[in-house]
């Protein structure tokens, strides 16, 4: 189901925020819209969740984090301004899927297994996506450019593996299995 589609459905998932990137702003419309996705699931399983607590410090690759034990949610505020409409339908709910199959069913369970696939698609009527699309270039910072065996392939590392590289640690290509050797440094370009 594309955006436009869950929009449709879901017109209260997409609270109104003027600025993304305004942390507050961000939070405010985090905190309805997962108010939304939690009447849902609360209306599905017949109870009462409590809210989870928000976290907005995440960085990188990575969209959301849930933190099943804590019972808290953390976010990519950058990719949340970027994609905003996207992540507010499809990484919102794919957070708090995890932490309702977690409360549901227990924790032997897979993150991305069948119960939490049912939470997204019959609880939430959410398509069970694992993985995010985004263009992770401005947060992800791999600057660091290394070399394997495979032709024509460049890994990118971050300055934490670039560091400890350069402490005596050996990273391996998992394709070709060769140490990893440092070709160079990625020059960002700064907006005027």
């Amino acid at each position: 189901m594309n955006t436009d589609n869950l929009l449709r459905k879901h017109p209260e998932a997409m609270p109104v925020c003027p600025d993304p990137k305004d942390k507050v702003q961000a939070e405010v419309a985090l905190r309805f819209g997962l108010i939304y996705w939690m009447n849902r699931v609360e209306t599905f399983f017949g109870k009462t969740y409590p809210v989870p607590e928000l976290d907005l410090s995440l960085r990188g690759k990575c969209a959301g984090q849930a933190y099943l034990q804590q019972w808290k949610l953390r976010f990519n505020l950058t990719l949340m301004a970027e994609n905003y409409q996207d992540f507010m339908l499809n990484v919102v709910p794919h957070e708090l899927a995890h932490l309702i199959a977690f409360r549901e069913f227990g924790h032997r369970i897979k993150p991305h297994g069948r119960e939490w696939q049912g939470v997204m698609e019959q609880a939430l009527g959410v398509p069970a996506k694992t993985t995010h699309q985004y263009d992770v270039s401005t947060t992800a910072k791999q600057n660091y450019l290394y070399r394997c065996g495979c032709p024509e392939r460049i890994h990118g590392l971050t300055i934490r593996r670039h560091n400890k590289i350069s402490q005596g640690i050996k990273y391996l290509c998992r394709t070709c299995r060769q140490e990893l050797t440092f070709k160079e440094e990625r020059k960002l370009e700064k907006n005027p």
